[in-house]
């Protein structure tokens, strides 16, 4: 393990190095992952990935961590908490699985209840909120079996490939868990 932020059972979350620029760019070249990230109208090269990484290193307000496999080591996605709002106590959640090979649901449920015990643990946040594109309902589900509440539907919020899609946004409150 390399610098780890958080541990789990079976991943691990550490911050992005410059050795995973590589993978974060053949990621973002690729049209479904850039539609994911809404990077649809500006495809990632090497220069933009530094950019990113360098950015993700001094902003305060933000965190990006990868998603690593403790067995292989290797990075198969990334999570991160964006719009630090100390005031009003809330976090926004973001999160991407790159390796479509790697174990999904477990790989994602295990980064989130990471990142959530983070969050109202370490930061004492009251509130995590996160976007999720409304046609994803397996991570709809898998979000909810984590204790997140849809909150709303944005109608029509995004346009791609000549279409409006939905999106939902999802949130859980500190201390709150399914069905309150």
């Amino acid at each position: 393990m390399r610098n780890p932020f958080r541990i789990g059972t079976v991943f691990y979350l550490r911050p992005l190095e410059s050795d995973d620029l590589p993978v974060l760019t053949d990621w973002t070249t690729q049209s479904a992952i850039r539609i994911t990230l809404d990077l649809f109208y500006r495809p990632c090269d090497q220069s933009a990935a530094e950019l990113f990484l360098e950015r993700t290193k001094s902003d305060a307000h933000d965190i990006a961590l990868g998603i690593i496999t403790q067995e292989t080591d290797s990075l198969i996605g990334f999570i991160g908490l964006n719009r630090i709002d100390q005031e009003n106590s809330q976090i926004q959640l973001g999160l991407f699985l790159g390796d479509q090979k790697a174990d999904g649901k477990r790989c994602l449920a295990e980064a989130v209840g990471l990142m959530k015990s983070y969050v109202f643990e370490t930061l004492t946040m009251n509130r995590v909120w996160l976007y999720v594109d409304a046609a994803d309902a397996q991570t709809i589900s898998l979000l909810e079996r984590q204790g997140f509440s849809r909150e709303a539907t944005l109608r029509q919020d995004r346009y791609r490939n000549g279409r409006y899609y939905d999106t939902v946004v999802m949130g859980q409150v500190r201390g709150r868990t399914r069905g309150e």
